[in-house]
């Protein structure tokens, strides 16, 4: 099986290695796909489809566990939401769910810090600031303030 592997998927693959993961074919292929479909902030059951058109046959579980190890890995995070999984990147931001269109876009930037510092203010330890807003985005939705 020849693919091509980016520095990040080649990267990755090095470190749990590194720390004593088996890295199979199988499982370099899950890693790849994963990494490369993060920004899109997939399911579990966008990643288990698309997996069957390269990997025919993988399990759920086999999915669901190479996301865990890249989340103990600090490479990906996991977040529920109405009951199911999704991946997103790692650094802290703001997650929009777009209830009328059925997607999830970031919002990057200043906006995070300033909660995460109000909630800090309060005596929470955060340990994965992850903050959802739910809401209709409608068309002129812009990830960038006007």
């Amino acid at each position: 099986m020849s693919m091509q592997i980016s520095e990040e998927v080649r990267g990755v693959v090095e470190e749990l290695k590194g720390r004593g993961y088996r890295m199979t074919p199988q499982r370099i292929l899950l890693t790849k796909m994963i990494l490369e479909t993060v920004e899109r902030h997939p399911s579990l059951k966008d990643l288990h489809d698309h997996a069957q058109s390269i990997l025919p046959g993988v399990g759920v579980s086999t999915i669901y566990n190479t996301i865990m190890m890249l989340e103990k890995l600090g490479v990906i995070r996991v977040f529920y939401l109405d009951g199911k999984l999704y991946i997103d990147r790692a650094r802290p931001h703001v997650n929009i769910v777009c209830r009328d269109s059925n997607r999830i876009k970031d919002l990057d930037g200043e906006s995070i810090k300033d909660v995460v510092k109000a909630v800090e203010a309060r005596g929470v330890k955060i340990s994965n600031p992850l903050i959802l807003i739910i809401g209709d985005c409608g068309e002129g939705f812009r990830t960038q303030a006007a």
